[in-house]
């Protein structure tokens, strides 16, 4: 058993609980004094989008901005000369992580568009009619099929399309040459179209297997040279478009055409 002295020199080394208390208090308050203050959350402001105007092989005739972090995936010239039967695609720009896109395509009027154009009262809705007419076809043939078995063949292509809001028209007060705006949604297979008992549509792979189809929403301005009508097709996945509306409004309310064309 150890000497009463031993247990006196231990009660006088060891601190009371009083003591252990106040400096706990004290430990708090000086590693508060040092700790940084918490961080604010990052996605409480987003960082602005910084904007480029256009500048590629087609600067010369045309104009429009876009994010400047964003890549050129297809970069020609333009000067408003002969356009290919099938038209072509003049610029592709984009952030091709989230597929949120800018291009501009030259497609030669179709024998379909010009007659509608021709008998339109020339408003915007008219010309997004008449423009639109070969996808809102494309649908509209694939419900014309006989069905075969419960299931009826269609053809890769538009599922759904449909215009959206109301078309406008702004005059470019430099040239006096006016630009046409719409909005339209399509739903897009990329393999084979059928359609159920019912009307229901469904995108089938080579094997049989029901794909996830394509909803895309494009924001459009549209312009005339010649016989010919020079496309500027803002779009994004439909379910992200109104978080990128900003980018597409811009891309779309900045698109002209120089004096050069």
């Amino acid at each position: 058993m150890a000497p009463a002295s031993a247990f006196s020199a231990a009660a006088a080394t060891t601190p009371s609980t009083a003591t252990i208390s106040r400096r706990g208090v004290n430990l708090a308050a000086a590693i508060a004094a040092i700790a940084p203050a918490p961080r604010a959350s990052a996605s409480a402001t987003p960082t602005p989008t910084t904007y480029a105007p256009f500048a590629g092989k087609a600067s010369a005739s045309m104009a429009f901005e876009h994010p400047a972090s964003w890549v050129r995936a297809i970069d020609r010239a333009y000067d408003g000369g002969k356009v290919p039967a099938n038209g072509a695609t003049v610029v592709m720009i984009g952030d091709f992580k989230t597929i949120d896109t800018v291009s501009v395509r030259v497609e030669p009027l179709t024998g379909t568009a010009k007659a509608m154009l021709a008998e339109s009262d020339g408003s915007a809705r008219a010309v997004a009619e008449a423009l639109t007419a070969s996808e809102r076809a494309s649908v509209d043939a694939n419900a014309a099929f006989g069905v075969i078995g419960g299931i009826e063949n269609g053809r890769s292509g538009t599922m759904a399309f449909e215009l959206l809001g109301d078309a406008s028209e702004r005059v470019d007060a430099k040239t006096g040459r006016k630009y046409y705006q719409y909005e339209y949604y399509t739903d897009v297979c990329r393999a084979k179209i059928e359609e159920a008992l019912g009307g229901e549509k469904m995108c089938i792979g080579p094997k049989g297997d029901i794909l996830d189809s394509i909803q895309r929403r494009s924001k459009i301005a549209v312009t005339f040279v010649g016989d010919s009508a020079v496309i500027l097709h803002a779009s994004a996945v439909a379910s992200r478009f109104e978080e990128v509306r900003d980018i597409m409004d811009r891309a779309a309310n900045s698109f002209v055409l120089l004096e050069v064309v």
